[in-house]
């Protein structure tokens, strides 16, 4: 027998693998520019996603207290 349902393929990226701004921005729908003034990035076109995860939930803390 076997179960109808959703199954999950894909697993979290690695901390060390980077993620592109432009495919974030594409992602997410907010401008490149946008995400990074409010995550506090300078010109670099990508980021890992520790740093990101880091940036983010920061952001959030700063955002929501």
């Amino acid at each position: 027998m076997v179960a109808l349902g959703l199954k999950e393929d894909t697993k979290p990226a690695p901390s060390n693998e980077g993620v592109s701004l432009q495919t974030l921005s594409e992602l997410t729908g907010f401008p490149v520019d946008y995400i990074k003034r409010e995550l506090l990035l300078s010109d670099d076109q990508e980021i890992s996603m520790a740093d990101l995860r880091t940036k983010v939930l920061s952001y959030l803390d700063s955002s929501f207290n």
